[in-house]
């Protein structure tokens, strides 16, 4: 995807064009295929381009329109440009040399503010209206796009990396709220906030004006309210699902450079690549596939229901296509802490999940060098496309079978008394079992504050539906997930596309019935079985178990101790870390690993360890020691 930037000087006082040109050169990398540079007074925007469509070649952004005293910069794929180009007359001859930030222009120009809910496709822009002195900033409804901002009473900026904003001298002032949240797995931080508390992220689904007087964020699509879908049968829920997920996959298709895929041995990705297969093979074309995988035996380190190798899975899945080429990737050249590191150079914060950084690293970097442009993917599956249903919810029976005795106790519970439960539980019952220093997190009453969340029936952490549930996992409107596979791409020149987090994929999924999904012979997942009949080959379809990312963790650490020590020591003489981390607690995930690699020793490693050691590293590393830095 490309990037976008600018500055907005509230006090009316030119920008600096030497600022422009700072914040182009901290995120360079976004624009492999050029961009540009506009100001005028207050105002400036910038591009870098990637080439990511046919259409994209005719890209000239930031683009001034005099006559109509607006300036437009844009990252985006915009994926009813059929639509549009009908709505606003553009002759066929035209169209394919009408670039996508044209069509947003015509959207904006047409439907004023409000031109975000008619935009399908993974996008963020900003447009500068000179008459009103207004800037209008906006990002798609649940792409894979990020978008940064920081303001004071003088200047707004913005960028699709905060790169760009850091080079203007932005201070890293510690977010300690959120380096909590992110090494305790409480997803709160998914949102506006970020690591830096100087800093903002615009969510999905989200836009924002920024005047001289007022900054107003709104946020314009809610799937959360998505009615009920009633039809006849379950064959026409399957054959509705059917139409919808394969657009959402064809348009995806829509590529500059050649298109692969991530190929786990599940049905997420696994549909994902069929779907893409069946569509480039109409064309000639064949689809790259990467499937990582373990470089030793994990039969220890999986439990009964999961499997470690998804090799097997992903090359049915490969033949049943027949025009899949798929390559396994052992990634022994990336370690897990080399993994991290380069993570905290291309993301500038710590993250959820860096035991699986080495592998995602390896894919993209196998990609760029096939002279890919785009990779599908299916992380977003779980709540939408793969959904289980959630019986449990409304059948007792259901619940004890799989949860036992104190969940039906728990729901029989009136949550004002489950409030007052959990205020008296001990702070340790939060942070415990993962690599947070206990006076850390009494210091911020980490516990109280996620009873409060839990209690609270509109926050996220509450839910008493099975919707709730799943608007849990797929976080509408504040998920972080498709900015972070946004800056990840952008460091080898890729786009990364999810069609499990299609708006209408979304919404359709959403809208059936929970009981569907069960169907009528309790096969879980079963909307997603029935819907691949013929697609994937049964082995994959009718699989029950679940594969387990970065399975051989605790091989891979031990393959490099010297480097994992060296690590650990460099968090251990920070004074900084060591006030927010236990580096005890992570020495002894690793000594307990090192005696033996177990399913729980294996998971520990992933929760206390390297979670740890990426917030360390991060807080110990030389942009936290720069003067006013932190």
């Amino acid at each position: 995807m490309s990037g976008i930037f600018g500055l907005f000087n509230k006090d009316g006082a030119p920008v600096d064009p030497d600022l422009l040109e700072t914040m182009r050169a901290a995120m360079a990398y976004w624009g492999p295929d050029g961009g540009g540079i506009w100001h005028d007074g207050p105002c400036g925007l910038g591009q870098l381009l990637l080439y990511n469509t046919p259409e994209a070649l005719y890209e000239r952004l930031p683009r001034k329109l005099p006559q109509r005293r607006l300036a437009i910069t844009a990252e985006a794929r915009i994926d009813n440009r059929h639509e549009l180009c009908d709505w606003f007359a553009i002759p066929p001859s035209e169209r394919p040399q009408t670039p996508d930030s044209e069509l947003i222009l015509l959207a904006y120009e047409k439907w004023g503010e409000d031109c975000s809910d008619h935009l399908l496709g993974d996008w963020s822009f900003a447009i500068w209206n000179s008459a009103e002195r207004r800037l209008f900033l906006a990002r798609d409804h649940h792409g894979n796009t990020t978008l940064f901002y920081c303001h004071d009473a003088h200047r707004f900026a913005f960028a699709s990396s905060r790169k760009a904003l850091l080079a203007l001298g932005v201070p890293r002032r510690l977010n300690e709220l959120y380096l909590a949240q992110v090494l305790t797995s409480w997803p709160a931080y998914h949102g506006p906030t970020t690591i830096d508390l100087d800093i903002a992220c615009l969510p999905p689904a989200h836009a924002m004006s920024v005047t001289p007087e007022r900054l107003d964020v709104q946020r314009y699509w809610y799937l959360e309210h998505t009615p009920a879908l009633r039809l006849p049968s379950l064959d026409d829920y399957v054959a509705g699902f059917q139409e919808v997920y394969a657009e959402g996959v064809r348009c995806r298709l829509r590529s500059y450079r050649p298109v692969g895929v991530t190929l786990s041995g599940g049905l997420d990705s696994g549909s994902v690549a069929a779907l893409a297969a069946r569509e480039l093979r109409g064309q000639g074309k064949t689809l790259p596939a990467f499937t990582s995988v373990p470089i030793g035996d994990v039969s220890n380190t999986v439990g009964t229901n999961r499997f470690g190798d998804e090799t097997p899975y992903a090359q049915a899945t490969a033949h049943h296509a027949g025009n899949i080429v798929l390559h396994p990737l052992t990634s022994e050249h990336i370690s897990p802490v080399a993994g991290i590191r380069r993570s905290l150079e291309m993301l500038d914060t710590p993250s959820h999940a860096p035991s699986n950084a080495f592998w995602i690293q390896d894919i993209l970097e196998t990609a760029q060098q096939q002279g890919l442009g785009t990779l599908l993917t299916g992380q977003g599956g779980n709540a939408t496309i793969s959904w289980t249903g959630a019986p449990e919810f409304y059948s007792l029976r259901a619940l004890l079978r799989q949860q036992g005795w104190k969940a039906v106790a728990k729901r029989a519970t009136p949550p004002f008394l489950l409030h007052a439960y959990r205020q008296r539980r001990s702070d340790r019952q939060t942070w415990q079992g993962t690599a947070i220093a206990a006076g850390f997190a009494r210091r911020l009453g980490l516990s109280r504050r996620r009873a409060a969340a839990s209690a609270d029936m509109t926050l996220p952490d509450s839910w008493r539906r099975p919707q709730d549930k799943r608007c849990a996992i797929i976080k509408p409107g504040r998920s972080l997930l498709g900015g972070l596979w946004a800056m990840n791409a952008a460091a080898y020149g890729l786009e990364v596309r999810d069609p499990t987090l299609d708006k209408r994929v979304l919404t359709y999924t959403l809208a059936i019935p929970d009981s569907i999904f069960a169907g009528s012979n309790g096969l879980d997942r079963w909307l997603i079985r029935e819907a691949m009949a013929g697609l994937l080959p049964d082995e994959v379809r009718l699989n029950r178990r679940r594969g387990l990312q970065a399975a051989d963790l605790g091989q891979r650490l031990l393959r490099t101790v010297p480097e994992m020590d060296e690590a650990l020591a460099e968090c251990a003489g920070s004074e900084r870390v060591t006030h927010y981390l236990d580096v005890g607690r992570m020495h002894s995930v690793w000594t307990n690993l090192q005696v033996e690699v177990n399913t729980e020793t294996a998971h520990r490693a992933v929760t206390v360890l390297l979670r740890g050691l990426m917030a360390g590293l991060f807080l110990a590393g030389p942009a936290a020691r720069k003067e006013g830095h932190m």
